[in-house]
């Protein structure tokens, strides 16, 4: 299991916009780091969270903060993420169903450690199924999660268990 909190948040990267938004509910909430509030979809299926960033971006994985328990009918049962140069050029990257009911933060891993990482100035969250075939959705969290730093793949890659400060500070030849 990887530990997706060491990632780095590039959320703020990009200008977010959503299909619809109940009054009351707005975008504001995805990141306002408060599983109390949420936004709120209000209209039609498929419901979506839109991100475009100004130079592409790498793009390590998305996270949705759901809660079932709190959220009933309102919360997804299924997310397709899309990507591309702009909103006319995505494609699929990331199809999933969830098995059981999501309580917490959902990680998206949309590239391979040891692959290339996603590089896209779109992206596109969409959200067209609910438990309990519910109408609108709600989000409590999301992120956009860059790949981990070189040094930390290079760190835990490393052949030798070195890990104090003064053998990194030696390791490597200038």
């Amino acid at each position: 299991m990887e530990d997706y909190s060491k990632l780095p948040n590039i959320s703020d990267r990009g200008a977010w916009s959503v299909s619809t938004t109940k009054h009351g509910f707005g975008i504001e909430n995805l990141h306002d780091n408060n599983t109390e509030t949420f936004w709120q979809s209000d209209g039609q299926q498929p419901h979506s969270i839109s991100v475009q960033f100004p130079t592409r971006a790498q793009i390590y994985a998305v996270s949705l903060y759901l809660d079932t328990e709190k959220d009933e009918s309102y919360t997804p049962c299924k997310t397709s993420i899309y990507a591309g140069t702009s909103q006319h050029d995505m494609q699929l990257v990331k199809d999933e169903s969830f098995a059981n009911e999501p309580k917490g933060w959902i990680n998206f891993k949309l590239t391979d450690i040891d692959g290339p990482v996603l590089m896209a100035h779109f992206l596109l969250i969409e959200l067209p199924y609910n438990f309990d075939n519910g109408r609108d959705v709600r989000v409590r969290l999301a992120r956009i999660l860059g790949p981990p730093p070189r040094e930390e793949k290079f760190r835990n890659e490393h052949i030798l268990p070195y890990t104090s400060p003064d053998f990194y500070m030696y390791e490597s030849l200038r």
